[in-house]
């Protein structure tokens, strides 16, 4: 894993949404993570800044038409963002000077396995879908739609008998337990931009190994085969 890296590292966190604020809720109820934030900004009112407020983070609302002109205003807002790495939870796309001077410095976590099911609807078109697996993955955010490079991806298997929300509240789970990672991480010095808008983790290792929740739990004694993949 090449950890060669000449950015600064970061040490603190601006969360960006305009969502309800679900995973932040989760997140900010860790003391490690109010340490680290900054402030939480959004592009209008919304329960992603009470969620901020009532955890103990500054929040600010910036009401902005659009994408750009949010960009714009935070590209204002955050000139020197040597020390700075940026969450989103927002749901337009950035643009501008804000997103080319802060490639590898954003970031995403997506609900699905991406480079599937890209854009706004990508847990409900998993379960539309044949996939047996839903998720989430946590990316480097560029100028595409949930574009960029994977840092953590978590597979969940469909379970097609469940209600949707059942199914949806797992991969909120998901999302919020990588999430939470992906912080302790940054908190521990561990994360490393290497200048190319990519990231990586010291010490992160993903074991090869095959994951089906098709296999009966003594597919392999039974048969008499090894798992040469665990």
């Amino acid at each position: 894993m090449n950890l060669s890296s000449h950015a600064t590292p970061p040490s603190k966190v601006v969360f960006i949404g305009s969502t309800g604020g679900g995973v932040l809720s989760r997140l900010v109820s860790h003391a490690f993570v109010r340490e680290m934030a900054l402030e939480a900004v959004a592009d209008r009112p919304c329960g992603f800044v009470d969620v901020a407020r009532s955890g103990g983070v500054a929040a600010a609302v910036i009401e902005s038409a659009d994408g750009l002109a949010f960009s714009d205003a935070l590209d204002r807002r955050y000139p020197d963002t040597g020390n700075i790495l940026f969450l989103s939870f927002y749901t337009r796309l950035f643009r501008g000077s804000f997103l080319s001077r802060n490639l590898g410095r954003i970031f995403n976590c997506h609900p699905s396995l991406l480079p599937a099911f890209k854009g706004m609807h990508g847990f409900e078109d998993t379960l539309a879908s044949t996939s047996r697996f839903m998720g989430c993955t946590l990316h480097t955010v560029d100028a595409g739609i949930d574009g960029g490079t994977s840092v953590i991806q978590a597979a969940i298997p469909i379970d097609r008998q469940l209600p949707t929300a059942e199914n949806r509240h797992k991969v909120f789970l998901a999302q919020y337990y990588s999430t939470l990672q992906f912080l302790r991480w940054v908190a521990d010095g561990r994360l490393h931009l290497d200048g190319n808008a990519g990231a990586n983790i010291s010490g992160a290792r993903y074991t090869p190994s095959m994951f089906s929740p098709n296999l009966d739990p003594d597919f392999f004694s039974r048969l008499g085969e090894a798992n040469q993949l665990a």
